[in-house]
């Protein structure tokens, strides 16, 4: 009973460190979904040759609406396919706001979170390039005034809430920061318990560090499928898997590249075309596993 009590506490005070950091993220991350002209200068970036260099960029960027955005885009054909899996590979949904929060408490964290950043865009730039020069197809002109993709379009956020076009009020930018901050924190919370429970009472830290190392070469298949999962609980699992050391380098960017938040979920409601919907979803999910084996082999053999 008192490691069980210890587990919880130590869970509750971990998970509430992080709040009041994830909480400022998310305000910033509301603002910037709230700014209409952000999203007139997202349609024009992605309207150039150099669109898989500009959607990775943004796609790193911890913001819900870019790869419904790129989505939608891509369904209007505005942008090709290499564009729309660059955006979804380098989007981690929630691991880059957990990762920040940590790494404030966390010095070695900052570490890690600069992996993850550099090798995701690097990777999705060099994929959304070499799969757009295969297509060889054009695309529309993305005009401001079209009907397919309306500035004041309302799109679902992360988690589901709703983002829209136009300024939101004071207490909408403080409201839907908060209430998504305690539900991530409540991910976090869960995982944590869950985890610490295993390591304490069933397992032990010993015996766990020998499955994790006997099980290296499994990470990224079995991290890759939670990706693929639409709910912000996969990647606040994988990110906090990464952070306590149960999952390796290669598993964590093989599950956050395959995760691109409700983007894939979107592309499979909206779009018409099942059989290009399921292609890219499978594409990024090879690309995905290539990046998290590679990067398993390499540590291995440093």
């Amino acid at each position: 009973m008192e490691k069980f009590l210890d587990v919880l506490k130590d869970s509750a005070l971990d998970s509430l460190k992080i709040l009041p950091v994830i909480f400022l993220v998310y305000v910033l991350i509301e603002f910037l979904e709230s700014r209409e002209s952000e999203e007139k200068r997202l349609k024009k970036i992605f309207g150039n040759r150099f669109s898989p260099f500009f959607g990775a960029a943004i796609g790193i960027i911890p913001q819900c609406g870019f790869s419904v955005v790129a989505t939608k885009l891509y369904q209007g054909g505005y942008i090709l396919a290499g564009t729309l899996i660059a955006v979804y590979i380098a989007t981690s949904d929630e691991a880059l706001p957990i990762m920040f929060s940590r790494a404030v408490t966390e010095s070695v964290v900052w570490g890690k979170l600069a992996l993850i950043i550099a090798i995701k865009f690097v990777y999705a730039c060099i994929a959304g390039f070499a799969i757009n020069a295969l297509i060889k197809k054009d695309v529309k002109e993305i005009k401001e005034d079209e009907d397919d993709v309306k500035e004041d379009e309302d799109g679902d956020g992360c988690c589901h809430h709703k983002i829209t076009g136009k300024r939101e009020a004071l207490k909408t930018l403080l409201f839907h920061p908060l209430i998504h901050s305690l539900k991530i924190i409540a991910y976090v919370f869960v995982v944590s318990f869950a985890f610490g429970l295993i390591v304490e009472l069933l397992v032990g830290e010993e015996r766990l560090s020998a499955f994790l190392s006997s099980s290296l070469w499994l990470q990224p298949l079995l991290s890759g499928v939670v990706g693929l999962i639409p709910n912000c609980a996969s990647s606040v699992l994988i990110t906090e898997l990464f952070c306590d050391g149960y999952l390796s380098l290669g598993g964590a960017l093989a599950g956050l590249a395959a995760n691109s938040g409700i983007g894939l979920a979107v592309l499979f409601k909206n779009g018409e075309n099942v059989k290009k919907s399921l292609l890219i979803a499978l594409t990024t999910f090879a690309l995905a596993l290539i990046l998290g084996y590679g990067v398993t082999a390499i540590t291995a053999l440093i």
